[in-house]
Formats: structure tokens, C-alpha cells, sequence
């Protein structure tokens, strides 16, 4: 579907109704000679955890796709990126806005940021329900 984005990956671990896929992340240097050597290149494994209503068809090892619907992934970039920078943004300017010297403002934002990021962390599992991922085994 082209509505999906997909990756492979490679099953290596299953808890209950849960399989934790290894994903490495495929990127623009993935095809250049000198990636090996390059700390710019980006090949570290990523796990996603993916819950299914029948993990016994699957076993350690196996190699598997995982897919997530475009919007999802959007959402995601959006919660984890663009709002805490619009937080950063909004407190900067009306701390300043306010008289408060730049480095008390430029700390407060941070601590904004932070707080944002805790109420993300108490909100994961509200998160997690909205953001599905599927597994299919490759053909």
C-alpha cells in the first residue's frame, strides 16, 4: 500500500503478544563506498515493538517487514519534534517578552521542553494505542 511506510526486519525477541523487531534504518549514505568509515552515516539498529494477535507464527530470527500508516508517522514527527521546538519557541519569546534576562529565558525554555517531554512519557501508553504498527512476513 503506498499509504504505509515500510522496513525490513530482523525478529529478535517475543513477550507475550508482543514481537520486538530490529530495524536498520536505510539512508541516503547506505550506498556510498566510504559509510563504513563515516560518522555522518547512521546504521544503528532501531527496535520497534509491534503487537500482534497471533505471535506464535513468528520466530526469533525470522526475517519480517513492519509497516506504519504515513499519518502515523507524521504524528510522530509532529509530537516529537515540531510541538517541543513550538514550545521552545512560544516560552523563549514571551519570557522575554516578559523582561526576563536571556539566560533565564533561554533555561526556563529548556525546562519548558523538559516538561513537555515528561507529559509525553506519561501520555506513552495513550500514544502507543494511536500509533499501530504491523508485521507481515516476507514472502
Amino acid at each position: 500500500m503506498k499509504n504505509e511506510i515500510r522496513h525490513n526486519g530482523l525478529i529478535f525477541d517475543i513477550v507475550g503478544n508482543r514481537v520486538d523487531v530490529a530495524v536498520t534504518p536505510e539512508s541516503a549514505c547506505s550506498s556510498c563506498k566510504a559509510a563504513a568509515i563515516c560518522v555522518v552515516s547512521d546504521t544503528e539498529d532501531k527496535v520497534i515493538s509491534v503487537v500482534t494477535e497471533h505471535p506464535e507464527i513468528y520466530e526469533i530470527g525470522e526475517q519480517v517487514e513492519v509497516a506504519v500508516g504515513r499519518g502515523m508517522g507524521v504524528k510522530a514527527v509532529l509530537l516529537a519534534y515540531v510541538v517541543p521546538f513550538m514550545v521552545l519557541l512560544a516560552a523563549l519569546l514571551a519570557l522575554l517578552g516578559a523582561g526576563a534576562g536571556e539566560v533565564a529565558a533561554g533555561l526556563l525554555s529548556l525546562g519548558a521542553v523538559g516538561i513537555y517531554y515528561i507529559c509525553l512519557y506519561f501520555f506513552r501508553k495513550h500514544i502507543e494505542s494511536e500509533i499501530v504498527f504491523k508485521i507481515n512476513k516476507l514472502k
